[in-house]
């Protein structure tokens, strides 16, 4: 994906946005995207958000919003973001994955779309005067939709050297469903 508001992870175009979220008055709304199998970026990108921020971040689980069905999806949405107080200085989408949808057609066609559910969420978030992150945890379920309606997309791709993939690998063992993933003691 190249586009001039997609970043990786701790690159100089993610620290300047950054900066620019630190110094904007937060008084707009922003869509940000965070998409990309490396967790442990992922979350590290998240708290320096919320560091930037005074009080906690709203968190919202879109997976409890969006169904298969259109209208009740709208609804759903609709009530989220109308509860959405517009003081908050942040909210968190996780997983975003859920505004793509099934695709069930037989297409020979490799570009994702946006599903109606998506352009809805997208279109009603615009309207509300908080920045937001949406949370992809595949950069496969980033679309050209919302990669052009985003503020900025960063990608946290994998590892690449040998040491931090065998790590990162040895973190994400699955094995018939279940995972073996330790968390760290608070």
């Amino acid at each position: 994906m190249s586009s001039e508001n997609t970043f990786d992870y701790n690159s100089a175009g993610y620290k300047k946005f950054l900066k620019k979220f630190r110094d904007t008055d937060l008084e707009k709304s922003s869509l940000i995207v965070f998409a990309g199998s490396f967790n442990t970026n992922r979350e590290a990108a998240l708290d320096e958000f919320k560091r930037e921020i005074i009080g906690e971040p709203v968190e919202i689980d879109l997976a409890e919003i969006i169904t298969p069905y259109e209208e009740e999806s709208y609804q759903n949405i609709d009530r989220c973001l109308n509860s959405i107080n517009k003081d908050e200085e942040l909210v968190i989408f996780r997983n975003a994955e859920q505004l793509n949808g099934a695709y069930t057609a037989y297409s020979t066609s490799i570009v994702r779309y946006g599903s109606p559910q998506e352009k809805y969420f997208v279109k009603k978030l615009a309207e509300i005067p908080v920045p937001a992150i949406l949370e992809l945890k595949d950069e496969d379920q980033l679309d050209r939709f919302l990669q052009r309606k985003a503020d900025a997309v960063f990608l946290f791709k994998a590892p690449t050297s040998l040491l931090e993939r065998l790590a990162w690998k040895v973190k994400n063992i699955h094995v018939h469903g279940s995972s073996f993933l330790s968390p760290r003691p608070h």
